[in-house]
């Protein structure tokens, strides 16, 4: 396609984050300047929200810590820590039979508001002792979001709804976060589901894991798991240390999807809107509602990526778009960012496809 680049495949073996950041060192610069550009006073705020970020993962003794620690240190500015931690993207995603392919397929639509950071998006080939995932992330990011590995599993992360504290948004973003800075034995969503990736040798196993209470959820997420089976497809509610997993029925064809609202009716939460340019005169709930049913609506048929997307799943906040099976070890990746000129809707700037060798054998 003229004028799509195409994303970078990069084999990082056990190196994780660390490794990423050496091979993609400037991308990773533009990537935290581009980021911290997005947002008024968002770099002044940066250098703070660093330290206080830095040291709660030093108190819960986080995994992945040495990797943060060696981009902060070579990257030489802040933001680092603060980025690894930063949980404000919004999502659409379904898993279902693939209609055309053995196995399950997950369809994926990740939002986040951090204006132009799709161009940087990179692909990471880690190795485990359980086999490779190939995880679409951007250099210097310790976690997983996105991610499929062969013969395994597949799996995403959407943002779960806003815990009510005292009523105004903003308010109760601020003190949750306190609340999670508060916290002893944590760990990121992002950071769990790398675990995942590098310790479960299946789908049954990585669904144990997602859904194991005695793990302390830093942050309230959404977990969209599925294997190598059509069937074998589940969206997995967190809070803390409760969890409650949905599995896809037959009565539904196996289809399953969630946007930034729970499936379960009775969980504490305000619904996340997004792609409210699309409609403001909607409820949080309905948009949740509509985005979970278009997403899901992808399913039936052929996916060929952000072409076959219409608001408000494709919104302006729109950075990545993502479909993978596990079964046959195929991977579907576009970066989306804001084209001058061409609207309020971001295009297509990278895009890569990439099918596992020793998948199914």
């Amino acid at each position: 396609m003229r004028g799509i680049a195409e994303i970078p495949l990069t084999a990082v073996g056990t190196g994780g984050a660390a490794a990423l950041f050496d091979a993609h060192a400037e991308r990773a610069a533009a990537l935290i300047d581009t980021a911290l550009r997005s947002y008024p006073f968002l770099s002044t705020a940066a250098a703070i929200a660093d330290r206080l970020s830095r040291r709660w993962l030093e108190r819960q003794e986080n995994p992945y810590l040495g990797e943060i620690r060696h981009v902060a240190v070579r990257l030489g500015r802040p933001g680092v820590y603060f980025l690894n931690i930063v949980y404000e993207w919004a999502c659409s995603t379904s898993a279902a039979p693939d209609p055309g392919e053995p196995g399950a397929r997950l369809i994926r639509v990740l939002d986040w508001g951090l204006t132009g950071i799709g161009r940087y998006v990179v692909i990471a080939r880690q190795e485990s002792a359980c086999g490779p995932f190939y995880n679409a992330t951007w250099p210097g990011f310790a976690g997983a979001l996105t991610a499929m590995a062969p013969g395994r599993f597949a799996a995403a992360i959407n943002q779960a709804p806003r815990l009510p504290i005292f009523g105004p948004r903003w308010l109760d973003e601020v003190a949750g976060r306190v609340r999670m800075l508060r916290q002893e034995g944590a760990i990121p969503a992002a950071h769990l589901l790398r675990r995942v990736f590098e310790e479960a040798q299946d789908y049954g196993v990585a669904q144990a894991m997602l859904a194991d209470e005695r793990q302390l959820l830093a942050m309230p997420a959404l977990f969209t798991l599925s294997g190598i089976a059509g069937e074998q497809a589940c969206v997995i509610e967190s809070i803390g240390r409760e969890r409650r997993i949905h599995r896809a029925q037959a009565a539904d064809g196996f289809t399953i999807g969630v946007a930034n609202d729970w499936l379960s009716g009775d969980l504490a939460g305000v619904p996340r809107a997004h792609a409210v340019e699309w409609s403001a005169t909607t409820s949080p709930r309905d948009n949740n509602r509509i985005r979970r049913s278009a997403v899901c609506a992808l399913q039936r048929g052929r996916f060929g990526g952000a072409a076959d997307l219409a608001a408000p799943v494709l919104n302006s906040h729109t950075v990545m778009v993502a479909a993978a099976n596990a079964a046959t070890g195929e991977m579907m990746v576009e970066a989306l960012d804001p084209v001058p000129g061409a609207g309020k809707l971001p295009r297509v700037v990278a895009r890569r496809e990439l099918r596992h060798a020793s998948a199914g054998a």
